[in-house]
């Protein structure tokens, strides 16, 4: 075979890899989404407006996720509600919201605080929060 064809060859095989690498992606949700469904779901419904189906059961009905950056002058609160997911000491006393930090451990990644503070945050919180974004109307 010929240097142009093995190119050709090279070419069309990479082609195919990132077109099964797309559809992969593609089929399974962003994590983020998947954490939201697994830990959050079950009191802020799927759509994060409150209604999930412990929601009834709650002393104090959940936030509605959905209102966050229209509550904050257009501004979504990215470290407010990256501290309450993570939970913070004294949380229990005013919130029946469970602190989720242990659950989000894993790989960390540098987050940059809104003071220019670098932070070693994990990835899977990250991806919650951005998530949570995602569901601003």
């Amino acid at each position: 075979m010929g240097r142009a064809n093995r190119a050709v060859v090279s070419y069309a095989t990479a082609l195919a890899g990132l077109a099964v690498l797309v559809a992969c992606t593609e089929l399974s949700p962003p994590q983020g989404e998947e954490t939201f469904r697994q830990y959050c779901a079950g009191c802020h419904g799927r759509g994060g407006v409150g209604n999930g189906p412990w929601a009834a059961r709650l002393p104090v009905p959940p936030a509605d996720l959905t209102v966050l950056r229209a509550a904050n002058d257009g501004v979504f609160p990215v470290e407010h509600v990256m501290a309450t997911v993570h939970g913070y000491p004294g949380k229990h006393d005013f919130s029946v919201m469970p602190e989720f930090g242990p659950l989000l451990e894993g790989p960390k990644q540098i987050w940059v605080s809104s003071e220019g503070e670098e932070i070693m945050t994990p990835v899977a919180l990250l991806e919650l929060v951005s998530y949570v974004e995602t569901l601003q109307r």
